[in-house]
C-alpha cells in the first residue's frame, strides 16, 4: 500500500512539473503591441476605447490555446486594480480573443504604468503566465502667454446702430507657447485646435504631430488676426490607452488686461 501511494505521489509530481506555469515577460516596453517568442500567446495589442477602462486583443500562436483568468496591477507598487474578462475576436476568429478590464481607473491610476497578467494554456495543456505592460496617459506641461498687438479698440459709439459699453479688442494678438508632452510610449500622437478661423501651430509651427516619444515644442510670438474676447486653445494627445486633453482660454477684458481664465485637463 505504501509503495502504491509513493508511486501515485511521484506520478502526480511529474505531471505537475510538466505543466508548471512558464513565465512569459513583456520585453517591448509600454507600446501598443507586445510580441512573445514562446508560449501560447503570440502577441497582445492594446486597443482601449476609454481611458477609464482597458481593452486589448490576444493573438494565439496556435488554435486551441486560451487564456482563462487575469488581472491588472500597478507596476511599481504591485497593487491589484481588479480582474479582467474575455470575449471572442469575432465569427471565425479561432486564434484571437479580446480581454477587457472589469472595472474603472481613477485619476491617479491613469497616470501610472500598469501591467496585464494573464494565465493561459495551449492545446497540449502547457501553462503560461503572460505579462503585457501599458503606460499611464500622456502628461501635458504647458506654459503660454498672450499679449495684444497694436491699438486697443473700443466699439464705435456713433450712428443709429451703435453698441456702446461692450468690451474692446485688439485686432491682433501675439501668442507664445512652451509645450512639453511626456507621452510614456512611442504610439502617441497629438493634435491642437484653436478658435474658429485660426490654424494652431503649437507643435513647432504645426497643428499636429505624428507618432513620437516625449518631446518639447516651442512657439515664439506667433501673431494672429483677432477681434474677439476669448482666445481658446486645446491640445489632445491620443494614446493606445486613451486621451489626455488640456484646454486653455485667454480672455481679453480690457487694455493690457489679458488673463488666462480657464486651464483644465480631462481624460477620455
Amino acid at each position: 500500500m505504501k509503495f502504491k501511494l509513493l508511486a501515485a505521489l511521484t506520478t502526480g509530481f511529474i505531471a505537475n512539473s510538466v505543466y508548471a506555469q512558464t513565465v512569459v515577460n513583456d520585453l517591448d516596453g509600454y507600446n501598443r503591441a507586445s510580441a512573445y517568442a514562446n508560449g501560447a500567446v503570440d502577441r497582445i495589442v492594446t486597443d482601449s476605447f476609454n481611458a477609464r477602462t482597458f481593452n486589448a486583443w490576444i493573438y494565439f500562436r496556435e488554435g486551441g490555446s486560451e487564456c482563462t483568468s487575469g488581472y491588472i496591477y500597478d507596476e511599481i507598487t504591485g497593487q491589484q486594480y481588479g480582474t479582467v474578462k474575455f470575449g471572442t475576436g469575432g465569427p471565425g476568429a479561432s486564434m484571437v480573443d479580446t480581454v477587457y478590464f472589469n472595472g474603472t481607473f481613477n485619476d491617479e491610476q491613469l497616470q501610472r504604468n500598469r501591467v496585464l497578467a494573464l494565465s493561459c494554456q495551449n492545446l497540449q495543456g502547457e501553462q503560461f503566465k503572460v505579462y503585457h505592460k501599458f503606460s499611464g496617459l500622456p502628461a501635458i506641461t504647458w506654459d503660454t502667454s498672450l499679449v495684444g498687438v497694436g491699438e486697443y479698440k473700443m466699439p464705435d459709439c456713433t450712428g443709429s446702430s451703435s453698441h456702446c459699453g461692450g468690451r474692446g479688442w485688439y485686432e491682433q494678438v501675439s501668442y507664445t507657447s512652451s509645450l512639453h508632452v511626456n507621452n510614456k510610449n512611442e504610439d502617441t500622437y497629438c493634435t491642437a485646435t484653436m478658435n474658429e478661423g485660426f490654424t494652431s501651430r503649437v507643435f513647432n509651427g504645426y497643428d499636429s504631430t505624428p507618432l513620437f516619444h516625449t518631446n518639447h515644442f516651442a512657439l515664439e510670438n506667433e501673431v494672429y488676426n483677432f477681434n474677439g474676447p476669448a482666445f481658446r486653445q486645446t491640445v489632445t494627445c491620443h494614446s493606445p490607452v486613451g486621451q489626455t486633453q488640456r484646454t486653455q482660454v485667454w480672455v481679453v477684458s480690457g487694455e493690457n488686461d489679458i488673463n488666462l481664465e480657464v486651464d483644465y485637463t480631462v481624460y477620455k
